[in-house]
């Protein structure tokens, strides 16, 4: 590699970076909750990128580094336990991701206007049991014995609300209730 092919590749990658870094950042720490492992998989990422950037033909690095922070962490949160409601969320805000741009808007927006939306499309006590336990944080175990109901009776109605999003149309709402659910 001669200087100024080497100094062309570093000038390339660093306006990409820049333009990149803070975006994937939050995106990765909204899915896997946790500061050090997102700035691991972004090091990760990057290093990666460095290497492959003049052997891989990239359309579009935006997108190539989204489907790359998505997927480090989707097997960051295979290890992690999640409930099976947790577990259905991340399936489908993955898929989402590949669908849609992914939404630049802070957690506490996103999260806002799932608030939002759920006030005006769910019933009563499916929405008083998506907030318990999306806004409260509260596992669903707390939340059966709270209401003096079955696990499985909360489960059903944490995927009727979800279900109920969904047909809505309110593609990245999803994503923001797995962000929610995963603090």
């Amino acid at each position: 590699m001669t200087q100024n092919t080497f100094l062309n590749k570093k000038s390339v990658f660093n306006s990409i970076y820049t333009e990149n870094w803070r975006a994937l950042y939050i995106y990765a720490y909204n899915m896997i909750r946790d500061r050090e492992s997102a700035e691991d998989i972004l090091q990760e990422i990057f290093t990666d990128f460095w290497v492959r950037m003049e052997d891989t033909d990239i359309s579009s690095f935006k997108a190539y580094l989204y489907q790359a922070v998505r997927n480090q962490c989707a097997k960051k949160l295979k290890n992690k336990k999640l409930t099976t409601v947790e577990l259905e969320l991340l399936e489908q805000s993955l898929l989402l991701v590949e669908e849609e741009e992914p939404a630049e808007l802070p957690k506490e927006q996103l999260v806002a206007e799932v608030f939002e939306k759920a006030q005006n499309i769910l019933p009563g006590k499916c929405l008083e049991i998506f907030k318990l336990r999306f806004y409260d944080h509260m596992s669903i175990n707390d939340i059966a014995s709270l209401k003096d109901i079955s696990a499985s009776t909360v489960e059903n109605q944490i995927n009727k609300a979800l279900k109920l999003l969904r047909k809505e149309n309110i593609g990245y709402l999803t994503f923001a209730v797995l962000i929610a659910c995963t603090n």
